[in-house]
């Protein structure tokens, strides 16, 4: 299993969150317009819980325009089940640049989401970085991207956006009704070689102090992706950074069932089944996640090739 990683864009500085740009696709322009923010009073949150759906879609797979295509139907079709999707956020890893032009390009993707980035620049790699998709009834409100260099050697990153949402009692949230929610996208440090397992920590921790907003109204966060997590202390490092993983199996399960990848690997022995995706947040008052649902086990192209060597993971968040 090798990686190539092309060019670095180079225009970020290490460490440091970048501002990003919310897109929606303009019907009479036909085009991908710079989505403007309204004033909080303008804008308010409509919703008191939503769909939060991870997948990589694995950048190195051949035909990379048939299977984003397949995983977009599946999305649709079957994750979804319709042409109109109920409030969601997106998180997709491994979009390759060319993936993402199609992407852009489908109609339920200009229909019903606003996007970031839409630039391949945007990415510290050009080649291949991580999407995230808002239905557009979902109250937005910051993005931004920040690089995992130098604690990576792969281009990883944390895409983060935030989203607002109208508790269903806000008597339980000490009167507000306005709660900000912190999502983060992230692809983190792959294999084991080297100093991978020791930027894996480095990367998860940083996710972490993200979510550790200055804003009054932020009240919690989710990081959502493929964690890797290959290493013997990966839960417990979870536990350690006082996050909850509502998908942990318990001892009594078969751990398989939780499982994400390597059930198309063409080497089982060498590269076994794991649970490297995951959608984890962080514990505070009524903010809760439920156990993710694992899906895309049957998701194939119209030639019945895998879309994607990973499954996803969808879950509700609700306040």
């Amino acid at each position: 299993m090798s990686y190539n990683y092309g060019g670095s864009s180079s225009i970020f500085q290490p460490h440091k969150l970048h501002d990003l740009k919310f897109y929606y696709f303009h019907r009479r322009k036909n085009c991908w317009k710079h989505y403007k923010i309204q004033r909080e009073t303008e804008q308010r949150p409509r919703h008191h819980d939503l769909l939060i759906i991870t997948w990589n879609l694995d950048f190195m797979g051949r035909r990379v325009d048939e299977r984003t295509i397949g995983a977009i139907d599946h999305l649709s079709k079957v994750v979804l089940k319709g042409n109109s999707p109920p409030p969601c956020v997106i998180l997709l890893q491994e979009v390759h640049d060319k993936a993402l032009d199609v992407l852009l390009a489908h109609s339920w993707i200009q229909s019903h989401f606003f996007v970031v980035p839409i630039d391949s620049m945007k990415w510290p790699n050009t080649t291949y970085g991580n999407v995230t998709l808002i239905e557009r009834s979902v109250s937005i409100q910051e993005a931004g991207i920040l690089p995992y260099e130098p604690t990576t050697q792969m281009y990883r990153n944390a895409l983060v956006t935030d989203i607002r949402l109208a508790p269903l009692e806000p008597e339980l949230y000490e009167g507000r009704r306005d709660l900000t929610i912190r999502i983060v996208n992230t692809h983190l440090e792959s294999l084991m070689q080297g100093r991978a397992a020791e930027y894996r920590a480095a990367q998860l921790a940083i996710c972490v102090e993200l979510l550790q907003m200055e804003d009054p109204a932020a009240y919690g966060g989710i990081i959502g992706g493929d964690f890797n997590a290959i290493d013997k202390d990966s839960a417990r490092q979870i536990r350690e950074h006082g996050l909850v993983d509502p998908g942990e199996p318990s001892e009594f399960a078969d751990p398989k069932k939780s499982h994400t990848w390597g059930f198309h690997e063409t080497r089982p022995l060498k590269f076994p089944t794991c649970r490297m995706d995951k959608i984890v947040f962080t514990p505070r008052g009524e903010f809760t996640v439920d156990p993710p649902v694992i899906f895309g086990q049957d998701a194939k192209t119209e030639e019945d090739e895998w879309v994607s060597d990973h499954y996803g993971l969808l879950t509700k968040l609700s306040v």
